[in-house]
């Protein structure tokens, strides 16, 4: 009886060791828990992206706000300086609202690309706006 209760252990033991699998699972959880199919996988990322760069646009808004708060408290010539960054930072902050619109109606296969094209118009807004920080208040 202790043999073939060994014999069962055993042959368990192999079942289980041949069924584990290293291969990626069908599934990933998104950032809310939840799960998405492999096939949707492009489209959560797209999602996070998203999310990421709406966050940043926010973070812009509120670093733009302080700066002209600071200005403001610095003197008439520092809100002169202020007052020539104005303009390239609306402009370029447009640019990067009309590169999320087209990110958001954007196909799966453009995707890539849009992205690319997002990503470098927030590249290019944050670069300008760490730029009029040094401009207005160095």
């Amino acid at each position: 009886m202790k043999s073939s209760s060994i014999l069962v252990f055993a042959g368990a033991s192999v079942l289980v060791v041949a069924c584990t699998s290293t291969e990626p699972r069908a599934t990933a959880r998104d950032s809310f828990g939840n799960y998405a199919t492999t096939a949707n996988y492009k489209s959560m990322q797209r999602a996070e992206f998203t999310t990421a760069i709406r966050a940043g646009l926010s973070d812009f808004d509120v670093r733009k706000q302080e700066l002209e708060t600071r200005a403001s408290k610095l003197g008439q010539e520092v809100i002169n300086r202020l007052h020539e960054q104005l303009p390239r930072l609306e402009e370029q902050r447009t640019n990067l609202v009309n590169e999320m619109a087209r990110l958001d109606a954007a196909l799966d296969k453009d995707w890539p690309d849009r992205r690319e094209d997002t990503q470098a118009a927030y590249d290019e807004l944050r670069s300008s706006l760490d730029a009029a920080y040094a401009e207005v208040l160095g």
